[in-house]
């Protein structure tokens, strides 16, 4: 059976499914609402980095 929670119709693809645990407590996570995919894929895993955006 098909998991069809997460899948858009108009685009025809499954998202994937985002989580809040690995940099739960960094101000960009807890704060700013940043997943932990967003985390890794923007940051390179540091939430540190955060600080940097203008």
């Amino acid at each position: 059976m098909r998991n069809y929670e997460n899948y858009d119709e108009d685009y025809d693809y499954f998202e994937e499914e985002k989580t809040y645990e690995n940099y739960n407590g960094s101000y960009a996570q807890d704060v700013e609402g940043w997943s932990d995919q967003d985390i890794d894929d923007v940051f390179d895993g540091d939430p540190d980095a955060y600080w940097n955006i203008d």
